[in-house]
């Protein structure tokens, strides 16, 4: 992809007002390259994998449900053994399945799993799929790591 390539922000980042005491924006404001959108995909991505949604069945009549605001974010994997393959497989579909209802500036994500040699407590992730600004699409991946002590998930920069 072309880093000349500029792409609409999104609607969210249009009507978040990051300098309040400017009245009106200039146009180039609404407008970024790809290295800027990588920055809000890495973002949001943060965003949502920070973010815990209550445990709740859904009665399969609400089918809709399951891709609303409501179900924004993860599970709560903090109190669980991340050396488990079970928690470990678990974590990676609901990753990628997170990611593939709430970015859809990503597709064809996948999540791979690795070993934190340092820290038996953190998981280790590569988080890779197609970014798709249109007109064009780029191959992307983000190293991501999980703190079980504190829940957090970083992606690295």
């Amino acid at each position: 992809m072309r880093e000349k390539q500029n792409s609409r922000a999104t609607i969210l980042d249009r009507l978040v007002d990051m300098e309040p005491k400017v009245s009106h924006e200039p146009v180039q404001r609404l407008l970024y390259d790809i290295r800027q959108v990588k920055a809000m995909v890495i973002r949001d991505i943060e965003n949502l994998l920070n973010t815990r949604r209550q445990i709740l069945l859904i009665p399969a009549s609400y089918r809709e449900l399951n891709r609303s605001v409501f179900m924004y974010g993860l599970g709560d994997f903090t109190s669980e053994n991340p050396r488990s393959a079970n928690v470990r497989r678990t974590l990676r579909q609901d990753i990628e399945k997170a990611i593939a209802i709430f970015e859809p500036r990503l597709k064809n994500v996948s999540v791979h799993l690795g070993e934190d040699p340092k820290k038996e407590r953190n998981l280790r992730f590569r988080i890779s799929g197609m970014l798709v600004v249109e007109p064009e699409t780029e191959p992307v991946s983000f190293d991501t790591f999980f703190d079980t002590n504190k829940g957090e998930y970083t992606i690295k920069r």
